[in-house]
């Protein structure tokens, strides 16, 4: 984790994979962004993050949720200046209800 944050910081693509399966990539290009590929993510957790999106909107605002080509799902946060890496990391994980 500290190199995939050392490389944020440096404004360099990079991904960090964990045990439980998840993976987070931070894209540089065109627009800052953080992704989440969750590790299994059922259809009813899909719906469950899709309702805490729906319901806090001020909490979750520049997340959204998408799938890959291959149908996996991902949890995107358009990044700004202002963002801390650390929060945005916990809030996409949040969104994700991921450990």
């Amino acid at each position: 984790m500290a190199a995939f944050l050392a490389a944020w910081q440096r404004g360099a693509a990079c991904s960090w994979q964990e045990a439980a399966g998840h993976e987070l990539r931070f894209l540089p290009h065109p627009v800052p962004m953080l992704q989440l590929l969750p590790g299994a993510f059922s259809a009813f957790r899909l719906r469950e993050a899709l309702s805490r999106r729906f319901l806090s909107p001020d909490r979750y605002d520049g997340c959204h949720l998408s799938v890959t080509a291959e149908g996996a799902p991902l949890l995107l946060y358009l990044l700004n200046a202002r963002d801390v890496p650390q929060d945005a990391i916990a809030t996409l994980y949040s969104l994700a209800d991921a450990e």
